[in-house]
């Protein structure tokens, strides 16, 4: 499964960007939003910057994704159903 997520570019060259997410680099293309620059915040979906975020825009889906992530891996601690008591 992909997943699109909010980052910050930290360098652009002629092959693209490398956008920073949670501690990770990841390059991704340019080509659909070919204006992005450094310090930009953009939306990231399978390698291609999908869009240009502003500051609020990124905050809220980075706290969106923050609270599922916790969510999920709070479910997944939990014991499973019929398994040892």
């Amino acid at each position: 499964m992909c997943i699109s997520f909010p980052g910050r570019v930290v360098a652009v060259d002629e092959a693209g960007a490398v956008v920073e997410a949670d501690g990770n680099r990841r390059r991704a293309s340019t080509l659909l939003e070919p204006s992005t620059g450094v310090g930009d915040w953009v939306l990231v979906g399978a390698g291609n910057v999908l869009r240009r975020l502003d500051a609020d825009e990124a905050g809220e889906l980075i706290r969106t994704l923050t609270t599922a992530r916790a969510s999920t891996d709070a479910r997944d601690a939990l014991p499973s159903p019929g398994g040892p008591r």
